[in-house]
């Protein structure tokens, strides 16, 4: 949370961000000689996480590969379910490379920058100082001349914007809490070799039944906001609790 105390007062940074050990206010004066330089293992910070946020533009692609749930029923947010219950991100490998195969959620490539709103349209560019490609001696270095590189300014504004989609999302999620949409539901899994069945995770999820008992007239304002698309991406993605197991048991074998 970004704190304005008037036109004059420079922003405040307090509070927590997801997955940033160190978030601090982007400033030439204090990070001027910083920048970012390669490491081996670009995706060891999210090696933990089992959710990752994500925006509305976004679950389309997601879906095919993440169980895309709510975060709760109280504050909502959509992520991609990424692990279970052992802390282990399913998706980062064993020389933290995110699986090539699927898709990256921006929050995640966005990474080690963000950015923080105080009142009104302020926006304040903020970085992970213990981002482990975040170095004293960069390759790529932040300011040049004492104004950002072209590089990025192009990072910064793909934070403005993700910043634009995540309040959309969070017109999105108000929304089926005000059409009282979201549920909690059960995932479960049956063995292949016939055992008893096993309740994996309880979540909160779009209730199909409650969304087959809309009037029509709620169901094409979803239609003409592009929010109906989203929400049978939301309930399709639910197929893929499944291959998570899978992709759990592939892991635990290797390891």
């Amino acid at each position: 949370m970004v704190e304005d105390n008037g036109p004059r007062t420079p922003l405040q940074l307090s509070g927590k961000v997801f997955l940033y050990e160190k978030p601090e206010l982007l400033a030439k004066e204090t990070h001027g000689h910083l920048g970012l330089s390669r490491i081996e293992r670009p995706f060891d910070f999210a090696r933990q996480a089992t959710a990752i946020p994500l925006t509305v533009p976004e679950i389309a692609s997601a879906q095919k590969t993440y169980p895309i749930v709510f975060s709760d029923l109280e504050n909502p947010l959509p992520v991609a379910v990424v692990g279970m219950s052992d802390q282990i991100n399913l998706f980062v490998d064993d020389a933290g490379q995110w699986d090539g195969a699927s898709y990256i959620p921006a929050y995640l490539r966005r990474y080690p920058f963000t950015v923080a709103s105080g009142q009104g349209d302020q926006l304040a560019v903020v970085i992970d100082r213990a981002a482990a490609n975040v170095s004293d001696d960069p390759e790529h270095p932040f300011f040049q001349d004492g104004k950002l590189t072209d590089n990025f300014q192009s990072l910064v504004d793909f934070c403005a914007q993700y910043d634009a989609e995540r309040l959309r999302t969070e017109s999105f999620c108000s929304k089926l809490k005000e059409l009282n949409l979201l549920a909690v539901q059960e995932a479960k899994h049956t063995p292949q070799d016939g055992g008893q069945e096993q309740t994996l995770a309880k979540y909160v999820s779009v209730d199909s039944t409650k969304l087959n008992e809309l009037d029509d007239g709620t169901v094409y304002e979803l239609f003409k906001n592009g929010f109906l698309a989203t929400i049978f991406a939301q309930l399709f993605s639910l197929e893929n609790w499944n291959r998570l197991v899978e992709r759990r048991m592939r892991v635990q074998s290797q390891g």
